[in-house]
C-alpha cells in the first residue's frame, strides 16, 4: 500500500491513508507530502476524497470503508490501482506461491544498473533499494503479483514470471486445482507479443504455461529448459552455478544460500536478458545482491551465535530455507524458532508443515499468529498439534507459547557456533533482537 501511495504522490495525486501505528515508511510519506493519521477511523474520511484504496486484508466493517460506502466514494482494491498504474508501461509481474519477493528485487535491481530507471513495487523491504518501491523515470512497471483473493487478475502485464505453483491461501481458494485455474487466467492475459517466463521443474507451472498466448521461455535445472541452471559450488557465503541457454552464460554468484534462490537468480537472467540487458549487468548485480528483509537475512551475532530471520512462512518455504542453511552451515547447531502464520493454512498444511523441519536441529513453536481467521476455526487447531505432529519426524521440538517465554529459553540454551533462525511472517524476528540486544 505504501509502494502505490509513494507513485501517487510523484504523479502529483493528493494522497492520506492511515494505519495502526508508526513506521520508517509512514515517516517517508509523510515527508512527501502525505496526510497520514494512525488508527482506523470514519473521521479520516471526508467528502472531497475521489477514491478509497484498501489492501486485501480489510474487513468489510472497516470504519473507513463504511463512511466511504456512505459518502459514495468509489472504492478499489490494491491490485486495481496496480492494473490501472500499468497499463501505460511495459508492466512485467511476477507470480507463484514462493520467490515473488526475491525474483521481483533481482529483476528491479538488474534493470536499474541497466538504466532503464523502472518504477518498481516489492512485497518486503530491500536493502539494495533502500525501501519496498522505486519510483523511476522509465517505460518499465514491476510488480510482484499476489494470487490471493485473485488480485494478480487485476494487472495488465506484457511480460510475467511463475515461479512455483503450489496449494496455498486455502481460507480463499477451495483446492490446488482452483489455484491453478487462477494462474491460467493469469497467464492468459499476458498479449501474444508479450512474454512468459515460467519455471518447467514445477509441473503445475508447466500446465498452466499451456494456456499463454505470449511466448513462453522455461528455466530450471530440469534438462530441456531453455534456461538451465546448474549448481558448481556451495560455500558458507557464497553460491556458484552456471546457467545454459543454447551455449554456456559463465559462472554466476550469490550471497545467499539455496537451489530456490538458484532458480529466482536464473528467472531474473532470462527475463532481463530478454528485454535487452547483457549477462554481465546480471552478473554483477547478483553477486552483490544482498537479499530483500526478512529473506535469509542475517540480522547480527552475539556471543558467538548468528541469529538470521526468514519470511518463510509456508511448509515448501520452510524446507527450502533450512536445507540452504545446512548448505552454508554445516556442522553448526541449527535452532529455528517458527511462528506458524494462520490458523487455516496451519490446519490444512498440517501433514506438510509436520515434515518441513528435518534440516533443524531444535524446533520452537510459539502460538499461532492469528490472520483472517474466524472463531470457529481458531478452534479447530493449535500450535501444540501441530508440536505433536512435527515430531513424528523431528523428536526435537517444543512449543514455548511466547515471545518471552522463548528468549528466555534461548539465552540459556544457546551456545557458541549455533544458528539462531527465527521465521514466519509475523512477528517473530523480534526474538531474534531481543538475543542479539539483551
Amino acid at each position: 500500500m505504501s509502494g502505490i501511495a509513494f507513485v501517487l504522490l510523484n504523479r502529483g495525486f493528493r494522497v492520506t491513508g492511515s494505519d495502526l501505528k508508526e513506521s520508517k515508511l509512514i515517516r517517508k510519506l509523510k515527508a512527501l507530502g502525505a496526510k497520514v493519521y494512525i488508527g482506523h477511523d470514519k473521521k479520516n474520511i471526508d467528502k472531497s476524497t475521489d477514491l478509497v484504496v484498501i489492501s486485501s486484508a480489510i474487513p468489510e466493517d472497516n470504519p473507513e470503508i463504511v463512511q466511504a460506502r456512505k459518502f459514495g466514494i468509489p472504492i478499489k482494491k490494491r491490485s486495481e490501482i496496480l492494473g490501472e498504474l500499468m497499463r501505460d508501461k511495459f508492466g512485467v509481474a511476477i507470480a507463484g506461491t514462493h520467490g515473488k519477493t526475491t525474483t521481483t528485487t533481482m529483476i528491479s535491481l538488474i534493470c536499474d544498473e541497466a538504466k532503464f530507471d523502472p518504477t518498481v513495487l516489492i512485497g518486503g523491504e530491500v536493502k539494495n533499494i533502500g525501501g519496498n518501491f522505486s519510483v523511476g523515470g522509465g517505460d518499465y512497471f514491476i510488480v510482484e503479483a499476489c494470487e490471493y483473493d485473485r488480485s494478480f487478475l487485476d494487472l495488465f502485464p506484457k511480460a510475467a514470471v511463475i515461479t512455483n505453483i503450489e496449494a496455498d491461501h486455502l481460507d480463499y481458494y477451495r483446492d490446488l486445482k482452483e489455484i491453478v485455474a487462477a494462474f491460467s487466467e493469469f497467464v492468459r492475459k499476458i498479449p501474444k507479443e508479450g512474454l512468459l517466463v515460467a519455471c518447467f521443474d514445477d509441473p503445475n507451472v508447466k500446465k498452466v504455461a499451456r494456456s499463454a498466448r505470449a511466448k513462453v521461455i522455461s528455466y530450471g535445472f530440469s534438462k530441456g529448459c531453455d534456461w538451465q541452471a546448474e549448481i558448481q559450488e556451495v560455500l558458507p557465503g557464497k553460491t556458484t552455478f552456471i546457467i545454459h541457454n543454447h551455449k554456456d552464460l559463465g559462472r554466476f554468484t550469490l550471497k545467499i544460500p539455496g537451489t530456490h534462490n538458484i532458480l529466482d537468480a536464473t528467472a531474473a537472467v532470462a527475463l532481463t536478458m530478454a528485454i535487452g540487458v547483457s549477462p554481465a549487468i546480471a552478473k554483477k548485480v547478483l553477486a552483490k545482491f544482498a537479499g530483500a528483509d526478512r529473506r535469509f537475512q542475517i540480522k547480527g551475532k552475539k556471543d558467538g551465535v548468528v541469529v538470521i530471520d526468514d519470511y518463510a512462512h509456508h511448509p515448501t518455504e520452510i524446507r527450502a530455507t533450512l536445507a540452504g542453511a545446512r548448505q552454508f552451515y554445516p556442522r553448526e547447531r541449527i535452532v529455528c524458532v517458527f511462528e506458524p502464520h494462520q490458523y487455516s493454512r496451519t490446519r490444512l498444511l498440517l501433514s506438510e508443515f509436520a515434515q518441513s523441519f528435518n534440516d533443524a536441529d531444535l524446533v520452537i513453536i510459539p502460538d499461532i499468529y492469528r490472520v483472517r481467521d474466524s472463531d470457529e476455526e481458531i478452534k479447530k487447531i493449535n500450535a501444540k498439534i501441530l508440536v505433536e505432529n512435527i515430531k513424528k519426524y523431528n523428536p526435537n521440538v517444543r512449543y514455548i507459547a511466547k515471545y518471552d517465554e522463548i528468549v528466555k529459553f534461548l539465552q540459556q540454551e544457546l551456545k557458541p557456533g549455533d544458528v539462531l533462525f527465527t521465521m514466519g511472517a509475523g512477528n517473530i524476528y523480534k526474538v531474534g533482537e531481543k538475543i542479539l540486544l539483551e
